[in-house]
């Protein structure tokens, strides 16, 4: 049988494969920004100001993360007049061009239980356990199976 591959599966992929979490390493908080942020065609046009606001970090350091992004085959962009567009690169685009909605997609959009712990987690200083989270979810999510097939 095979897998059907959620945005969560994907996430869970790619942060726990070393050859792809360290390809994001330092850039970790401006690579989830822009895969929670954007849409099916896999382009988010921004600027520095707009990022400094939702980050909390300089433009210097946000330089720095788009740079290590774009050298390490993450992301590609394209700078305008005053802004930027981002767009995923293999694998990573996976992420915004899945289109099977899965468990926690429902949950996120339903449970304000999980919403609420969510917005506490997507503070500026609890986003280093979203890894952790992930593959939490992804053990419940088998146990959750295993339970409904007794």
């Amino acid at each position: 049988m095979e897998k059907i591959m959620t945005r969560w599966n994907l996430l869970h992929d790619i942060t726990m494969a070393k050859e792809t979490r360290e390809a994001i390493g330092k850039a970790w908080l401006l690579f989830l920004f822009l895969a929670f942020n954007m849409k099916k065609t896999n382009k988010f046009i921004t600027n520095y100001a707009e990022l400094k606001e939702k980050l909390g970090e300089s433009p210097n350091t946000i330089k720095n993360w788009r740079d290590h992004l774009v050298q390490n085959k993450v992301v590609q962009v394209f700078k305008g007049n005053g802004s930027m567009s981002f767009v995923l690169l293999s694998p990573y685009d996976s992420l915004v061009t899945c289109e099977q909605d899965d468990w926690a997609a429902v949950r996120i959009k339903t449970d304000a239980n999980v919403k609420r712990v969510l917005d506490k987690l997507s503070s500026r200083d609890n986003m280093s356990l979203l890894p952790v989270i992930v593959e939490l979810s992804a053990k419940v999510n088998k146990l959750e199976k295993k339970a409904e097939s007794f």
